[in-house]
């Protein structure tokens, strides 16, 4: 069905040439109304789609106006028609896409206790996507990255805006390294002031996505290789990750934007107390960045301030003056 063509001045200019004049010559018309006689065709031409015109019983071959009561209730007709052709197609697509989605569903890989396995970057966006859509309360969430891409923060909002406009209630947990990179901080800042809550710590056990407490994603775990992540569907999973969540929630730092994650007044921030304990595990300058989300010199400097806060000339004597002050 074609939509309606509107009621613009020009044509009912035209209209009210022809009801008032009883003229229908195009020429004619244009000379009344002092239009190029084009014009005045393609109103012609325009109220006969309109059915505001209708064949001269005086005149064979002319047309003539339709009374404008009548008229009106023809529009109106074509309004209600053309409104129940859009809904009915609403409705079929709605269907289509419904069973669609449904088919999709069907089609992953999901075990007998309702993992769902997905190792494909598209599946996985695709299936992050839509658990977005369908996202009606709480959205929990690890970020164990010291960055976020501006593409993946730019793919993201449109989602997040409509989620929030449904009162969706985000809660995020990022990496203390995020106020060392702009693009991040600025994100995070983003979410916070649209009412997110935003909270970070020194460490993060993987990528964590919570929906409503019915779909926890995980990605990150030991042993995953490339590109890959699990969905869980089963209750008691689902709510011991919730549980998992709730208790780095608990530790976490309150994000404020413009603070600086460390302070010389204060005895150690969160990241600056992980690194020590890190270190004190024996892990290397590079396990220890990679964990923290921080590039090796960052560390290798965080590490140098705090020797120079402690005092000390070597990393030994630096363990051993942070253990007598409590600081590991």
């Amino acid at each position: 069905m074609d939509d309606v063509s509107p009621l613009d001045q020009q044509t009912l200019a035209v209209y009210r040439a022809i009801l008032f004049h009883k003229e229908h010559d195009p020429d004619r018309l244009a000379g009344i109304l002092g239009i190029a006689p084009g014009d005045a065709k393609s109103a012609l031409a325009r109220l006969s789609d309109l059915s505001l015109l209708a064949p001269s019983r005086d005149s064979p071959g002319a047309m003539r106006a339709v009374n404008p009561t009548l008229g009106l209730k023809v529009l109106l007709q074509r309004e209600q028609d053309e409104l129940a052709w859009r809904q009915q197609r609403i409705e079929q697509n709605r269907a289509a896409l419904a069973a669609l989605a449904a088919e999709y569903t069907a089609s992953g890989r999901s075990g007998p206790d309702g993992i769902e396995e997905l190792d494909d970057v598209d599946d996985i966006r695709c299936r992050l996507e839509a658990l977005a859509e369908g996202c009606r309360h709480e959205a929990l969430a690890f970020h164990p990255v010291g960055r976020l891409t501006q593409e993946s923060i730019d793919a993201a909002r449109p989602l997040n805006e409509r989620a929030l406009a449904r009162g969706v209630r985000f809660r995020s947990i990022y990496l203390d390294s995020i106020t060392n990179d702009r693009v991040t901080r600025e994100h995070a800042q983003w979410m916070a002031e649209h009412h997110s809550e935003i909270r970070t710590s020194p460490t993060l056990p993987m990528r964590l996505l919570i929906v409503d407490t019915t779909t926890a994603v995980v990605a990150g775990l030991p042993g995953q290789k490339g590109p890959s992540a699990l969905l869980f569907h089963s209750p008691p999973v689902v709510h011991a990750m919730r549980a998992l969540f709730e208790a780095y929630w608990e530790h976490a730092t309150p994000f404020h934007q413009g603070t600086s994650c460390k302070d010389e007044s204060e005895a150690l921030t969160p990241q600056e107390r992980k690194l020590l304990q890190l270190l004190a595990t024996g892990l290397t300058d590079e396990a220890v960045a990679r964990t923290l989300g921080i590039g090796v010199r960052t560390e290798r400097r965080i590490m140098a301030e705090l020797m120079e806060r402690l005092g000390a000339s070597s990393r030994f004597e630096a363990g051993v003056q942070a253990a007598r002050r409590q600081w590991v």
